[in-house]
């Protein structure tokens, strides 16, 4: 009958069984928990200097376009949910936006093949069917930014006393500056 989106709530799984030759175009609006085994507090390792993990605040809404070439996936489109962000200058917790746009080919693998070398790039294949989710779930950790910033002109905090210097000057040990 041709190919068919499987409406399994949380989730982005597809079946091989009748793929069209120009492929398909998947629309996604997925609630946070569908990422939930991607950002628990499991994939960060106890005692390290690591944030906490991030709380999205939104569903994760997207588009890919997906092209079959033999057994590689073409991977086209883009995603963005919003989420809590820390400012990497004065630590103020905000709310931002995390998303990219996606154009890469992966490898369709049987499942257990390649997992055992950690090698990524691929998409794992059971019963002719696979799930793009974890896919998804890298790509949010690939667009997360390095460096968030609260505001463009954030002025940090101060070395010394630690005052914010978005809210007041501050006025430790006789400085009087606005870093």
């Amino acid at each position: 009958m041709g190919f068919r989106l499987e409406a399994v709530r949380d989730n982005l799984k597809f079946s091989l069984v009748a793929w069209p030759e120009t492929g398909v175009r998947c629309d996604f609006v997925l609630p946070p928990a569908a990422l939930s085994s991607f950002l628990g507090p499991d994939l960060f390792e106890p005692g390290s200097d690591a944030s906490p993990p991030p709380r999205l605040t939104t569903s994760v809404r997207g588009h890919f376009d997906l092209q079959l070439i033999g057994r590689r996936l073409k991977v086209k489109g883009i995603f963005a949910v919003k989420a809590e962000l820390t400012c990497s200058r004065c630590l103020t917790v905000f709310a931002g936006k995390v998303g990219d746009s996606i154009d890469e080919t992966v490898d369709l693998l049987d499942e257990g093949v390649g997992a055992d070398d950690q090698w990524e790039g691929f998409v794992a294949v059971s019963n002719g069917r696979f799930d793009l989710t974890p896919f998804l779930g890298e790509l949010f950790w690939l667009s997360w930014p390095v460096k968030a910033l609260c505001r463009p002109d954030c002025a940090g905090l101060c070395p010394v006393c630690g005052a914010n210097l978005n809210e007041a000057p501050c006025r430790c040990r006789g400085e009087t500056t606005r870093h």
